[in-house]
Parts: C-alpha cells; sequence; structure tokens
C-alpha cells in the first residue's frame, strides 16, 4: 500500500535550531544537504511515528543529525540514537571532524536532553550493528546515493528492526536534478547523476507500507526527494526483490567492505540469496576490472 500525502510536514525543527546554532555563530543554512521539504517530512516522520530507536546512516556535517535531535526533544520522550558514518573528516565542509553540527548543538543548545546520541565514526554498518543490538524502530539512510550504496545497509539492517520500524530514504529522485540545480527554498541539490539510483531503487524493490508526499507546484518536480516505508511481514518474506536490485550495475565498487557484508548476510539469509549476493558482486567487479583496463 502507498499513501500519498497523508504524513505532515513539520518545519519547526529545522527551523528552531538553525536559529539556535546561528546564535552560537553557526547557521545550517550553507550546510544543510536537505531542503526544507526534505527536513520537514522527516521531522513529519519522526512526531507521527514517534520512535524509541532511531538509527542514521550517513552524517556529514550533522545538519540532518541535528534537526533530528531537535525533533526528538520537541516529542520529549526518552530515546536512544545512533549515527554512523565512514568519513571521519568532511573535506567538502572545510576538512572539519563528521557531524561537526550537532556536536556543537549537543554541546551548546541542548543541554540536558531527554535521550541518548551517539556516534559511530570511522566503521561501516555491519561493523557497529552488533554494538546497536535489536529494536530499532526508525532508521534514516542518507550515504552513497549510488548502488550499491543505501541497499547494503538496508539488507544489514532489516534483521535488527523492531516490528512496523520505519525506513526513511532521502535522495529518492536525486539523479533527475542537475550538479547546479537549486529548489526554491535556494537549497542546494549536489551530486545529481543518472547514477545516483541505490534509495529509489531501494524504495521501488521493497516490500512495506509506503509514504510520499507530493513537493509543491513551484518545485522542479512534484515526485518528492525523500520518502519512507514502514516494515511489516512482507518485508523480509520477500526480501529477495531488494537481493536482486543488487544485480544492477555498480557505480562504485566497495572491495574489502564487501566481504564485510557479505559475512554479516550469512549470518541471516539463506544460502540462495547470498549466493545472488555473490554473483552481483562477481559481475561488478569483472566490469570494474575490465573497465580500469581500458
Amino acid at each position: 500500500m502507498i499513501h500519498l500525502n497523508e504524513l505532515p510536514l513539520d518545519f519547526e525543527p529545522r527551523n528552531e535550531i538553525l536559529s539556535k546554532l546561528s546564535a552560537h555563530g553557526r547557521g545550517l543554512e550553507n550546510l544543510m544537504l536537505m531542503s526544507e521539504f526534505d527536513t520537514a517530512f522527516l521531522c513529519g516522520a519522526l512526531k507521527t511515528f514517534r520512535p524509541k530507536k532511531i538509527l542514521e546512516v550517513g552524517v556529514a556535517a550533522g545538519g540532518s543529525t541535528a534537526i533530528i535531535l531537535q525533533a526528538l526533544e520537541e516529542i520529549g520522550a526518552t530515546y536512544e540514537m545512533h549515527s554512523i558514518d565512514l568519513a571521519e573528516r568532511q573535506v567538502h565542509f572545510r576538512n572539519e571532524p563528521t557531524g561537526f553540527l550537532a556536536t556543537l548543538a549537543k554541546e551548546r543548545v541542548f543541554g540536558k536532553m531527554s535521550g541518548t546520541h551517539k556516534f559511530h565514526i570511522g566503521k561501516i554498518l555491519p561493523q557497529i550493528i552488533d554494538e546497536i543490538g535489536s529494536g530499532i524502530d526508525f532508521v534514516f539512510l542518507d550515504t552513497m546515493h549510488s548502488l550499491p550504496g543505501e541497499v547494503l545497509d538496508f539488507l544489514t539492517v532489516l534483521p535488527y528492526l523492531a516490528d512496523n520500524a520505519v525506513v526513511v530514504l532521502h535522495d529518492v529522485s536525486l539523479h533527475h536534478y542537475s550538479d547546479n540545480f537549486k529548489n526554491t527554498s535556494g537549497t542546494f541539490q549536489p551530486f545529481g547523476s543518472p547514477c545516483n539510483i541505490a534509495t529509489g531503487v531501494l524504495f521501488g524493490a521493497v516490500t512495506a507500507e509506503k509514504f510520499l508526499n507530493f513537493q509543491p507546484d513551484e518545485e522542479l518536480f512534484r515526485y518528492p526527494n525523500i520518502a519512507a516505508f514502514k516494515v511489516n511481514e512482507q518485508t523480509a518474506a520477500n526480501i529477495e526483490n531488494v537481493f536482486l536490485s543488487l544485480i544492477l550495475r555498480w557505480n562504485y565498487f566497495p572491495d574489502e567492505q564487501v566481504k564485510i557484508y557479505r559475512q554479516h548476510y550469512r549470518r541471516f539469509y539463506s544460502d540462495a540469496l547470498v549466493e545472488i549476493f555473490q554473483d552481483a558482486v562477481d559481475m561488478n567487479a569483472y566490469n570494474f576490472a575490465l573497465a580500469n583496463r581500458k
């Protein structure tokens, strides 16, 4: 089932944390890789589903982290949040430490918080997911955007999700935007490329209850760049569709990381599904090797 325009948009957490960080001499606006619409959808999902254990994969400057924390603080209930990023520093943001905006918010804005937040930096999800543990009821995936990217991470986290967990995917239509496009809110849309299909592929392949809100008519496209789905018993039952999506051509090859993901999948998925994953790896490894010889 797909729900159109049913999630409320909440713009307040972004506006509030932007104001607070600006008061400390550090604003979000020029460092934020999400539009106002996108963060309003994300915060609307948070306040609708009121999660207790949140996982964010992909941190960058930490703008989305700070906004999520602001939304959770506005809810006022206890929570546990984990944010993961492989990069330890952000070369696109003057080589600042990953998540520096959220760190500033935690140190100077929030004071005593309703819940806990922890960064896991310098590792990929399979290396840290056992430490985080099960019962995750909200996931925000915003990493590579190109295959295999977010598909690998969703397959990693699925066995750790609570019943009816919600997954929010950013950049589901990024491949339709040009490198220099700005939306009507003035937010730069980076990395626009036909290769940026990972979250769109995952959203289409997964069996789940899906949520989309159309953008305002003045935007370039009505179809949004952010979407969500709620897992159900059919998600795991039909997970082969997500594995099969990895047969598509990859835009990058994670090499040594592939071994870690494969080892993790062997713990939770059938031999047949792991074999499909290995075939996807072999096909893409062959094509990358062929391309490098040319």
